[in-house]
């Protein structure tokens, strides 16, 4: 039998999740978010013709993926993860026993935003006590190691654990852009993206750790440049009655900020059959260029694309941006990932999304509202993200794209692409 790869999504939203808890807790009598409406309650999907179990698809947890690759030839099997944020050990609970998932072979790190990393820490219940694994090998790059290290110091330094000193056993490996690594037997490239940018002046970006807050303690030896006697105390940052302490902060602070814009990296992986790209704003040159040039064998069949709602945003790609990189890379299923609820009066289900996408692929100009499931204000707004993508590609369709939603698996096998739940809707 030849190899297969297997696409898990462990979750398919927001850095704030959803539901949404302004939306959920918003008073009864203003607007209804109906995405979170549903999400947090699937038995209210009856209301809308829904069943519990597409309803419960608008529950979305921080993005992040689990790529299975097994070799029944060689009997072996890969698990990798992608991204651990702060909703990870929950959606770990839900889905790996469904999955049949335990140990992870490896854990790719796209970036070092909260909803990526914040679930680092409870990696702890795979390598304490060596319940699990003895330890999870960490692939990511050195700034996000740097700002792993700063936020979390006792994960790369058991010698700084406190209390009880349970902390998880991990390994780490700093990888690069374009340079291919392997994980257990299965090849990986990551890829360089853009997520939105800095926003911090140019002149603080090249200080090797972040600005203090006050001043640090004094040196007894230091004299101002501005010549002043004054002592200098080690006070720990403050200043005993009636002594002054010398303006210690670093003159970087008071640089005029540079409005030049820096894009903060991010990182997409090539995997076998697979191309993820959850967390981007732009796709740089080089990797569009590294795409094109791979050999037929190592070219992807499924796209994962960002987002996050239907107009463009500093840090996701918008609607028509997501659609021209499906229509870029044309490849057999694209997939969209990552989106927001909207909020009361721009809210998008997963049922709109589902039509939106489907209605593209189909190539339809509108959104028929004899054939629309949903609030006519939810069709307007699809409608017109639908109009915006279809000027953004020069063309009435798409190459076929849907949806994800959490606990979502794709299959990849010498056959075919199946994903179980759109394979007989809106046309496969």
């Amino acid at each position: 039998m030849a190899p297969r790869a297997e696409l898990i999504f462990h979750g398919t939203g927001t850095s704030s999740c959803l539901p949404n808890i302004a939306c959920i807790t918003a008073s009864p009598t203003d607007p209804r978010c109906e995405t979170c409406w549903l999400a947090a309650d699937a038995s209210r999907g009856a209301a809308v013709d829904l069943q519990a179990e597409e309803a419960i698809r608008n529950r979305r947890r921080n993005t992040g993926a689990i790529l299975r690759y097994s070799d029944p030839a060689k009997g072996e099997e890969t698990v990798i993860v992608v991204d651990a944020g702060k909703s990870f050990v929950q959606a770990a609970i839900e889905w790996f026993p469904v999955h049949n998932l335990r140990e992870i072979d490896g854990l790719l790190l796209t970036h070092a935003h909260a909803d990526a990393m914040n679930g680092l820490d409870d990696l702890r219940g795979w390598t304490l006590h060596g319940r699990i694994q003895k330890h999870i090998d960490i692939y990511l790059t050195q700034r996000t190691f740097d700002e792993v290290k700063r936020t979390f110091p006792y994960l790369v330094d058991k010698g700084m654990a406190t209390g009880g000193g349970d902390v998880p056993d991990f390994v780490w490996h700093i990888i690069s852009e374009f340079d291919e690594v392997e994980i257990k037997g299965v090849k990986v490239v990551p890829l360089l993206l853009h997520h939105g940018r800095y926003f911090e002046p140019q002149a603080t970006l090249s200080l090797a750790s972040p600005l203090p807050t006050r001043p640090e303690t004094p040196n007894p030896g230091f004299t101002p440049k501005s010549g002043a006697s004054t002592p200098l105390l080690k006070t720990n940052g403050l200043a005993p009655p009636n002594t002054s302490i010398g303006n210690l902060l670093p003159s970087t602070l008071y640089a005029k900020p540079i409005p030049t814009p820096i894009p903060y990296p991010s990182l997409g992986f090539l995997f076998p059959k697979f191309l993820y790209f959850s967390d981007v704003s732009e796709i740089p040159t080089e990797t569009t260029q590294y795409l094109s040039s791979l050999a037929e064998e190592d070219k992807p069949q499924v796209l994962i694309i960002d987002c996050l709602r239907p107009k463009p945003h500093m840090s996701h790609f918008g609607f028509a941006q997501s659609i021209q990189a499906v229509k870029q890379f044309s490849l057999t299923r694209s997939y969209i990932i990552g989106m927001t609820c909207g909020t009361a009066s721009e809210f998008v289900t997963h049922r709109g999304w589902a039509q939106l996408c489907g209605r593209l692929s189909e190539g339809r100009p509108g959104l028929d509202e004899d054939r629309w499931q949903g609030s006519e204000g939810e069709r307007r707004r699809c409608e017109a993200a639908l109009h915006d993508a279809q000027a953004a590609i020069g063309s009435p369709s798409s190459p076929w794209v849907r949806p994800c939603f959490d606990g979502m698996r794709i299959l990849v096998d010498e056959k075919d692409v199946s994903d179980d739940v759109y394979d007989d809707v809106y046309g496969a």
